[in-house]
């Protein structure tokens, strides 16, 4: 039948599924030697976040379709895809509540201090009580920059699980729930939130959203949650924000560029929290998003109309 690159680990529901319709799997442990070598004669491409640039994909010569194990698809080439006939897919709310779930984690987390309280408990004993108190989020201002999927989840679990106030900046949007508050400025969401959430694509005009000069209108008691794309915030800055007590901390789940560097002073801040890409890492979603991607590949090489096709 056809022959399926799988670029990165992938839970085995989706290669199975691949398998039982007769098509040849190939796994590249994201080896870019193993990607350019096989990718050149592969049908499907069945992609995580490893780069897939026109240059790349212009030596696929049978490729004709990249499923994309998620719904960020900036490390695909879209203009190459559409001008040589490839379809892209994605795969809609197959991770939206793991990603909502983990920056909900990050929010408080931080605000309790849990990861530098633990650690004195190990260190210091008891005394580790004495760490500086935490913070209740209950009837804080969550700001909210990007209300697609994952973003409503995260709404909704802090508007109706922690009673807070949630102001939404979406500009593709018209409407919010009841009792959400849009604003059309960015600005004043920055300079009113307890804690900015990023929940947008990586675009043009996302890319370093959250720079210098938006850093500052932040309140220094605030933190800032991304499990969006790293370069949606320019890194330098934040760093310099967080080293100069300007803002309060961290959650990232995503970063510019990633991996984190080993010697990053992200990894020293004691006020940061940085996981691997990690926010759809459960079982349930990486079941759901593997699935829906190979079901995608098995649609388009039969001739058949996959879910969340963008391309």
């Amino acid at each position: 039948m056809a022959k399926i690159l799988i670029t990165e680990s992938v839970h085995p529901i989706g290669p199975e599924l691949l398998t039982a319709a007769g098509h040849t799997v190939v796994y590249a442990d994201r080896d870019m030697d193993v990607i350019r070598r096989e990718i050149v004669d592969a049908d499907a491409v069945f992609v995580r976040i490893i780069e897939l640039p026109g240059s790349l994909l212009a030596t696929a010569k049978n490729l004709k379709i990249v499923s994309k194990h998620g719904v960020g698809y900036d490390n695909i080439d879209l203009n190459y895809c559409k001008s040589h006939g490839i379809a892209v897919t994605i795969t809609p709310n197959a991770n939206s509540l793991s990603v909502a779930e983990h920056a909900f984690t990050l929010m408080l987390t931080l605000a309790k201090n849990i990861i530098p309280v633990s650690n004195e408990y190990r260190t210091v004993g008891f005394a580790a009580k004495n760490h500086a108190p935490g913070i209740e989020m209950t009837g804080k201002t969550l700001g909210l920059i990007g209300m697609g999927r994952i973003g409503k989840h995260v709404l909704h679990m802090c508007k109706d699980g922690l009673d807070m106030h949630v102001i939404v900046y979406d500009p593709y949007i018209s409407e919010v729930p009841e009792g959400v508050e849009k604003v059309d400025d960015l600005s004043e969401l920055l300079h009113r939130a307890d804690v900015v959430t990023l929940h947008c694509l990586l675009t043009d005009e996302t890319r370093k959203l959250i720079d210098r000069e938006r850093l500052a209108l932040m309140k220094p008691t605030a933190l800032l949650i991304n499990c969006a794309r790293g370069p949606i915030v320019d890194e330098a800055a934040l760093i310099e924000a967080l080293e100069n007590g300007r803002l309060a901390g961290a959650g990232l789940d995503v970063t510019d560029p990633e991996p984190v560097a080993p010697d990053s002073p992200l990894f020293k801040l004691p006020n940061v929290i940085v996981t691997p890409h990690y926010a759809p890492t459960t079982v349930e979603s990486a079941t759901r998003v593997s699935k829906i991607a190979a079901e995608n590949i098995n649609a388009v090489l039969a001739g058949q109309e996959p879910v969340g096709r963008i391309v």
